[in-house]
């Protein structure tokens, strides 16, 4: 007998990819490239072990480099390290795996089988679960923010390599110099390829780009999520109907107007054309590939029955296509009726006759020829490829995801004064008294009579672009994209006339009637800034009490979505501040809601950074506010946080498995009773925290006059600008300070700089106070029995365990002046130091992550590839900063390989 290979680690992997890829650079560069690189990481080892002869003779042997050299050993370091990932992510999945072998038969931890299991044990019988399951919404929605650095011929690359890794995990490749030999043409690929894009991406190639995940992996893992939750309900309840398809995805690519300027009417067309294109074409090869295995014949199961319609709708649009399949498989009706399906889904896709007139025509098509398999000889193979194929057109539609829109409430308010007075129907209509402005547009709601003309030639481009957005998504609605367009989001939300505005614009673009009945959007108020935060609440009450807003409500299915932001609140009040006002802001917003006898729905603004709402997806679901969630949620998943949970298809499952089966735990949750002892002292300390954190962090960041020239010259902002990460631009205003600046360039830069101060200042302050007038004891109680206080600390612990204060200092040293230079960096290093202490003293760890050891290790393998690019990064800006000579323009190009290097190995960016 065989003894088995032994099973593949990370080292192995490791091993592999080394030799490979060392083998490409020295074929390439030569040898001597290698031993500058092999050099560096030498002596940022030994500089991470304390020697601090070794970071100057780094810091020496970088500073020595000229710009060639540099670029080359930045490129090294950085394609290593993308390399290195890959092999994480294989560890990972050998984890995964593991840990089902080992918990079975029990559910695995954030399975669905575990989330099942959670709700039986909260008491929730079959009936409940099924009406759980009935009202649940979770969407997953692919933002235009552009955080992910790498280019898109990149990440595919890597996506070939990775493939070979899982080959000889599974022993589809003999050995591992068959897998050398496969792996070698694409490191070699990936070494020639420029890491830098050449051109900043269009809002068309960024839809193109998110289209990729949803053809790569989601098509295919999404069935098999929905698989495993229908058996998770089957073995619960005995009952194995399909469950209705609760999971589903939303974009902004080609929608997000807010700041973007290239986001024109013609482009969000554009976008639902493209998106609508590549999700047909995927239908059509699904449906071919069924109509291709469906071969039963009537000769040996017997007659069929229930597919006249199909056929004979068949045989009425395509009849040439009807006397080919009637020749070549006169006895297979159900390889003829699906013959039929694919020639009707081709037709929606070319928009000509016998097309589909919606995805629900469609899936009655496929559900007719399902039942008749099922009351035939054919009910194993119905619920086979054919039920992943149903599911996959219940959950993508026509166009893989709803486009949602949004635009700054600004817009909106600017638009209706210009044409309110242009037609004489009020003067100053922007400087009206709230009320007033909130009668006003009720009236004008009410009224049937049309106030904007159809010709807008008269009004300024801005005016006209607002107005012909919306008339874009009425021709979109009522033409191809029936359903793919529901969500309006209005950004800077402050008020309700806010809502309103886009109440009276739908109105007059033909998307409501008078009175805002048979509203067809959701006009969603996106509150992100802490004053809007806290007055939230307030707003939506007010609104609720117009019978405007009211009727449009219900023509939507009476249920609110509401998007709390993290990412302006946290640039505005800090990291701990804006964690408890979106929190508190969601516990009011639904207590109104609810008083109002309308359900809800939180759309969450997350960002991949912790700085900006990030961290990992189940945890910050199980930290929502209890009782606000019931099942139904929003998310945004942007830039690297795609690929790092899409790119992989197991990876891509377990990240969805982990969503979904968080939302439904996540509905046993009930808000403590109200005089709840323990409870209440919890959300006082909270309070507190959260008011001597922001405290802390405005006296910082906008009380101190230089903080801003500080954050400039400590910091590559300038060279993120320039990077092309996306189309939309760094500032939304090119005027003013840090309140213009986008959070993404914002929390990029400071990750960049090693600092990461959006993820944890002010927090250290916070918590010695806590411990100082609470007791130690009771904040370990908050951080142990309370969801999102330990997610509050836990996120943190990770940010500030991947800060460096000693690479920091050497950005800090970039600006030379002196005085307000120690004076901001000694606080921003001394709260550093507060805030780790407190943090172990609360998580009771000896030094942080020791509860995470995988992500601990992690970072320590990382640091001293990483700590080689943040030196050089530190050279390279020092050089452009005094003016050296760049007139081939290669010295800023090198600083930019850098910014791409660094957000590789922290596998951060905003």
């Amino acid at each position: 007998m065989e003894t088995p290979a032994p099973a593949r680690s990370f080292l192995d992997d490791r091993s592999l990819l080394l030799g490979v890829f060392r083998d490409v650079v020295a074929r390439a560069q030569g040898p001597e490239v290698l031993e500058v690189h092999d050099r560096a990481v030498a002596l940022a080892r030994e500089a991470r072990a304390g020697d601090a002869d070794a970071a100057a003779a780094l810091g020496e042997l970088l500073g020595g480099l000229d710009v060639p050299t540099a670029e080359v050993l930045v490129r090294t370091l950085t394609r290593w390290f993308e390399l290195i990932n890959l092999a994480e992510d294989n560890e990972r999945v050998r984890r995964m795996r593991a840990r089902e072998r080992r918990e079975a038969p029990a559910p695995r931890r954030g399975s669905m089988r575990d989330a099942i299991r959670l709700l039986r044990e909260d008491g929730a019988d079959d009936a409940a679960v099924r009406r759980l399951l009935d009202r649940a919404e979770v969407r997953l929605v692919l933002t235009a923010h552009p955080t992910e650095a790498r280019r898109r011929t990149t990440i595919e690359k890597l996506a070939r390599v990775f493939r070979v890794l899982r080959e000889l995990d599974e022993a589809a490749l003999p050995d591992v110099e068959a897998a050398r030999r496969r792996l070698a043409p694409t490191v070699q690929e990936l070494w020639g390829s420029d890491e830098l894009r050449a051109v900043s991406p269009t809002v068309l190639d960024e839809v193109r780009a998110s289209l990729v995940w949803f053809v790569t992996t989601l098509a295919a893992e999404v069935p098999r999520v929905y698989r495993d939750l229908e058996d998770a309900v089957a073995e619960a309840t005995g009952d194995d109907t399909a469950v209705p398809p609760l999971l589903s995805f939303g974009s902004w690519i080609g929608g997000d107007r807010d700041g973007n300027p290239h986001v024109t009417p013609a482009v969000t067309a554009e976008a639902l054309s493209l998106m609508r294109d590549r999700c047909l074409r995927l239908l059509e090869a699904r449906v071919e590939l069924l109509a291709g295995r469906l071969s039963l014949s009537e000769r040996v199961v017997g007659a069929v029955s229930g597919l006249d319609a199909i056929l004979q709708e068949g045989a009425q649009c395509f009849p040439q296509l009807a006397e080919q399949v009637a020749a070549l498989n006169p006895e297979e009706p159900y390889r003829r009726a699906l013959t039929f399906v694919r020639e009707r889904v081709r037709a929606t896709r070319r928009g000509s006759p016998g097309a589909y007139g919606a995805p629900d025509e469609l899936l009655a098509d496929l559900r007719t020829i399902e039942a008749s398999l099922r009351a035939g000889a054919g009910e194993l193979t119905a619920a086979g490829d054919l039920h992943d194929v149903l599911r996959q057109v219940e959950v993508f539609g026509f166009h893989f995801a709803e486009l949602d829109i949004r635009e700054h409430a600004r817009r909106h308010r600017d638009a209706l004064d210009e044409v309110l007075a242009g037609l004489g129907v009020q003067e100053g209509y922007a400087g009206l008294a709230e009320a007033k402005r909130c009668d006003l547009l009720c009236r004008l709601i009410a009224d049937r009579r049309p106030v904007i003309p159809e010709e807008l030639a008269g009004f300024s481009e801005d005016t006209q672009t607002v107005v012909r957005a919306l008339r874009t998504v009425r021709a979109a609605l009522q033409g191809d994209h029936r359903g793919a367009v529901r969500s309006y989001v209005v950004s800077g939300t402050e008020r309700p006339s806010d809502l309103l505005e886009v109440l009276l614009l739908m109105k007059e673009a033909g998307l409501a009637r008078a009175g805002g009945e048979e509203a067809q959007l959701r006009i969603v108020p996106l509150f992100e800034a802490g004053e809007t935060l806290a007055a939230a609440a307030e707003t939506m009450d007010a609104l609720l009490g117009r019978a405007e807003y009211r009727a449009a409500l219900r023509s939507v299915g009476d249920q609110q979505e509401v998007m709390v932001g993290y990412s302006d609140s946290n640039k505005d009040a800090g990291y701990v501040a804006s964690s408890w006002a979106t929190y508190r802001a969601q516990e009011r917003v639904a207590a109104v809601l609810r008083e109002h006898g309308a359900s809800w729905i939180f759309f969450h603004g997350r960002g991949g950074a912790l700085g900006r709402g990030g961290g990992p997806t189940n945890r910050a679901i199980l930290s929502l506010p209890a009782g606000t969630v019931g099942g139904r949620l929003k998310m945004t998943e942007q830039g690297e946080v795609l690929a790092a949970r899409y790119a992989v298809g197991e990876v891509a499952h377990r990240e969805l498995e982990l969503t979904l089966s968080a939302a439904l735990a996540a509905a046993r949750q009930s808000p403590p009773p109200p005089g709840a002892a323990k409870a209440e002292r919890h959300q006082r300390v909270m309070e507190d925290m959260a008011a001597r954190s922001e405290a802390a962090y405005r006296e910082l960041v906008h009380g101190d006059p230089d903080f801003v020239r500080f954050f400039a010259a400590v910091t590559p902002l300038d060279e993120i600008s320039r990077l092309r990460l996306g189309s939309r631009p760094a500032r939304r205003r090119s005027e003013g300070g840090i309140e213009s600046l986008r959070a993404i360039p914002w929390v990029f830069s400071w990750t960049q700089a090693r600092i990461v101060l959006p993820a944890w200042y002010g927090l250290g302050t916070a918590l010695e106070v806590a411990i100082e007038d609470a007791g130690l004891d009771v904040v370990r109680d908050m951080e142990q029995s309370w969801d999102f206080f330990s997610g509050l600390l836990a996120n943190a612990a990770m940010a500030l365990a991947k800060a460096d204060r000693a690479i920091a200092r050497r950005y800090v040293e970039l600006w030379d002046e002196e005085e307000p230079r120690e004076r901001i960096w000694g606080r921003i290093a001394d709260e550093a130091d507060r805030t780790d202490r407190a943090l172990r003293a609360v998580r009771g760890e000896d030094r942080l992550l020791d509860r995470q050891p995988v992500l601990q290790a992690s970072i320590d393998r990382r640091n001293p590839y990483v700590d080689p690019r943040s030196f050089l990064q530190v050279e390279l800006l020092r050089r452009m900063r005094r003016g050296d000579d760049d007139a081939d323009g290669r010295l800023g190009r090198v600083s930019l390989l850098t910014v791409n290097g660094i957000a590789s190995g922290l596998r951060n960016t905003g």
